[in-house]
């Protein structure tokens, strides 16, 4: 076999693997299987009316989410070379939560960057030292109450503010013309 000796070597790996998991998850999302699960996220009863079995679908998407559970596990347990409860704390559960909801729950690169975020916002609160968790929760408040539909909905919000802005204005020019042709 080929030995993942160096660390180097071992992140390699692990970005591969993270880069297949994607892969797979893009092409279970553009199935037909991917249409059934953007429709129960969106509206459950609208998608059970189009015929989605809610229950088969919602275990689905669970024995998905354990599979990807699963293969991060063992790298993670190949990594450390030793598994014990207080690597798993509740603190990390959070921590991991947040991570999802910051990026975007719903998008696909949402939790990438969320966990970007999640990495890097503590490293650049450094300086506060014993003020850390009290600035981090502050910041993720901030992003939840601004930016409830994650850091990746800001291209999309930005784009229906601009859509707004130039139907506004093509309807105060619509009124104008109206209104100059009422004069004459």
């Amino acid at each position: 076999g080929y030995a993942l000796d160096g660390a180097l070597t071992y992140y390699y790996f692990v970005l591969i693997m993270t880069g297949l998991a994607a892969l797979a998850l893009g092409l279970i999302l553009r199935s037909p299987w991917g249409k059934a699960f953007t429709a129960l996220r969106d509206n459950p009863i609208r998608a059970e009316s189009l015929g989605v079995n809610v229950q088969t679908y919602t275990l689905l998407s669970f024995a998905i989410g354990a599979v990807y559970a699963g293969v991060a596990g063992a790298l993670f347990a190949s990594l450390v070379q030793f598994i014990e409860p207080a690597s798993f704390t509740v603190a990390a559960s959070i921590m991991m939560y947040l991570m999802v909801v910051v990026g975007g729950a719903g998008l696909f690169f949402g939790p990438f960057l969320g966990s970007l975020v999640g990495v890097l916002l503590p490293e650049w609160l450094r300086f506060a030292q014993g003020w850390y968790l009290f600035v981090f929760g502050l910041a993720v408040i901030v992003l939840m109450v601004w930016l409830p539909d994650g850091l990746l909905s800001i291209p999309s919000r930005l784009a229906a503010r601009r859509a707004a802005r130039l139907a506004s204005a093509e309807r105060a020019t619509k009124a104008a013309l109206i209104d100059d042709g009422e004069r004459s």
